[in-house]
């Protein structure tokens, strides 16, 4: 399965409590259900982030400085999904501007 968010491409989302590390580079998004008792697909963005970041980061998920907000406004932990946007060879200053511009278009609580 795959989620598309303004014409770029997530992998997954995969469950965050399952997540070991990942060596996609590119940009992450962390979801949650919307409705996790209907187990219905459908998704809202709580944050966007460089993948760089998760390698940066001694005990991510746990240790993130927004994993705190992930949790509260997610609905929990377990309700808590990671997916991955692909970008190899692209410049640093487009991969930040695709994740401005994600961050900006689905108004992500968690990256403020």
């Amino acid at each position: 399965m795959s989620l598309i968010l303004a014409k770029y491409i997530f992998t997954g989302p995969y469950p965050l409590r399952e997540f070991k590390g990942t060596d996609i580079e590119g940009i992450y998004g962390i979801f949650y259900l919307r409705y996790p008792e209907k187990k219905v697909a459908d998704y809202g963005v709580l944050y966007f982030g460089k993948t760089e970041e998760i390698k940066e980061i001694f005990g991510f998920p746990n240790s993130h400085k927004s994993f705190e907000c992930w949790v509260n406004r997610g609905k929990g932990f377990e309700n808590l999904y990671i997916g991955f946007c692909a970008t190899p060879g692209l410049l640093p200053e487009k991969k930040e501007a695709i994740l401005r511009f994600l961050i900006h278009k689905y108004n992500t609580i968690c990256n403020k």
